[in-house]
């Protein structure tokens, strides 16, 4: 509740976005359809869904819509003009969600950590972590800051890159060229402690911060998304 209360706060900080244009609606996820994460359509077209067809979007002042087959509707139709709530609609995802997790038992002991800006890679839990497009991957721990060695490969171990990370250093960046792929999962070996991830890609397509803390939170990237809103807070 407590968290909820303080992301719903920062709503006004997330405002100056301005309304969608009828062609900026970006695609989030979509099922069924040939459509890809990144890819904008044109919201005042007829967007044609067969049954069982799925396509989430997102707008250019970070509001999330979802339509569902059988549908012939223009996107558009759907995004709410005016001061969308966008910090207030991250926040109830974000609770909806961990409350869910808690009802099958996952857990994934992320409620209470705080990154230092929202644009690093959590290795000290398991779980999604969301990545800028075209920029280095930045490792964070905030435990155990000794030195040693980090590597990171996919789940099926076709390649891998190996660093050295130094003590009492929270945050290690790695190589430029370091070819992360959307939605794949990646193990980061640090010091014999494996840390799971699956990366999402936020497109460039996402152009402003209530767009990405809409994406971050859309897709599960939860403490990012937080720390982003945080992050604006203090502006």
């Amino acid at each position: 509740m407590m968290r909820a209360c303080m992301v719903a706060g920062l709503a006004a900080l997330l405002l100056a976005a301005g309304p969608a244009s009828a062609v900026d609606l970006v695609v989030v996820e979509a099922h069924g359809v040939r459509l890809a994460p990144g890819q904008t359509v044109d919201g005042s077209k007829p967007l044609e869904l067969l049954d069982g067809q799925q396509v989430t979007l997102l707008s250019a002042n970070g509001q999330i819509v979802k339509l569902e087959g059988p549908s012939n509707a223009a996107p558009e139709a759907q995004v709410k003009g005016g001061n969308t709530d966008v910090a207030t609609a991250v926040a109830a995802l974000i609770t909806e969600r961990q409350a869910r997790m808690s009802e099958v038992g996952v857990v994934r002991g992320e409620k209470d950590v705080k990154l230092p800006e929202p644009w690093v890679v959590d290795v000290t839990h398991p779980g999604t972590s969301c990545v800028l497009n075209g920029t280095p991957v930045v490792l964070w721990r905030n435990d155990n800051k000794v030195a040693t060695k980090v590597t990171i490969a996919p789940a099926d171990r076709s390649w891998s890159v190996s660093g050295q990370w130094a003590a009492a250093a929270d945050r290690l960046w790695m190589p430029a060229n370091l070819p992360l792929r959307d939605q794949t999962s990646y193990v980061i070996n640090i010091g014999g402690r494996l840390a799971p991830v699956t990366v999402r890609v936020i497109p460039a397509a996402v152009t402003n911060d209530a767009m990405r803390a809409s994406w971050m939170a859309q897709v599960g990237c939860d403490t990012q998304a937080t720390a982003l809103l945080a992050m604006l807070k203090k502006k």
